[in-house]
């Protein structure tokens, strides 16, 4: 059996991990001077409730270009920035409240 202090370190050492690992895209994006990065990173915080998201996001900050029409068509102002921001935030934190309704009922 693990001591208290084994455990908490295994308990502190994998949300280290975590946080490492999920805000790895923002990290790439900065790294590699991505034109979308602060874009990308503000997307990173809301992809802690999914990984779909992180995916995307993880595909997005390695291709490391936003001239493609497909993405310009979502962040190519800056009021569309602000749209696709809340529009995947809304929609990530509607998909959290329904799976959390769903195992409350449960």
């Amino acid at each position: 059996m693990l001591s208290s202090v084994t455990a908490m370190w295994l308990i502190w050492g994998g949300f280290v991990f975590l946080c490492v690992f999920n805000f790895l895209p923002a990290a790439i994006a900065y790294v590699n001077h991505h034109p979308d990065k602060h874009l990308l990173a503000a997307l990173n915080v809301v992809s802690l409730f999914s990984f779909a998201l992180w995916i995307a996001l993880m595909a997005w900050a390695t291709a490391g270009r936003n001239d493609h029409p497909l993405i310009q068509r979502f962040v190519g102002t800056p009021q569309r920035r602000a749209r696709l921001f809340m529009s995947v935030a809304a929609l990530v934190m509607a998909g959290f409240a329904g799976t959390v309704w769903t195992v409350a009922r449960a």
